[in-house]
């Protein structure tokens, strides 16, 4: 049985409207920890990350971040040139490289608000299987549908144009 155009229309409305909130949510989010901290939620999220484990490696966090090591590099080049992170060859294998939390960025993530990425994945891994699997095919048809694919993903918000943050 097909539904009536109506009905489509309210479910096609419905779930724009769930979109919007969430887009909202990330962009409220990334202006409070831009206003807080100066950092994007991307960096703050990293920040995290290392504060959690420190001495990770590009692959290490980009496996924690569940984003890709060129967009983790990226962002860790920024952490790194603020002076909150630092890379150093790993003690064990030289081969390594290693990021690691400075003490002005030990201190920021002590009063840093929580990124909304810790939120999302939390509550993603608390579905079940089953609408796990449903949620990512779901929204991996609607990117496909839209011409999303086409666009390489990256860390939230952190490949926006610098001049977008002076804009405010």
């Amino acid at each position: 049985m097909r539904a009536s155009p109506r009905r489509r229309d309210a479910s096609a409305g419905a779930a724009l409207v769930a979109l919007r909130r969430i887009v909202r949510y990330l962009r409220l989010a990334d202006r409070e920890v831009e206003n807080v901290c100066g950092l994007s939620v991307a960096q703050l999220f990293v920040l995290y990350q290392l504060d959690d484990t420190p001495s990770l490696s590009i692959a290490e966090l980009a496996e924690r971040t569940l984003t890709d090591p060129s967009s983790v590099s990226t962002v860790v080049a920024r952490l790194v040139e603020e002076k909150l992170a630092s890379r150093a060859p790993s003690r064990t294998d030289r081969r390594r490289v290693e990021i690691s939390l400075t003490a002005r960025g030990k201190k920021l993530v002590l009063t840093a608000p929580r990124v909304p990425q810790v939120a999302m994945i939390e509550s993603i891994r608390e579905m079940s299987p089953k609408k796990r699997a449903d949620l990512v095919r779901s929204l991996e048809g609607l990117a496909a549908a839209i011409g999303a694919n086409a666009v390489e993903p990256r860390m939230l918000f952190e490949d926006e144009p610098a001049a977008r943050k002076r804009r405010r």
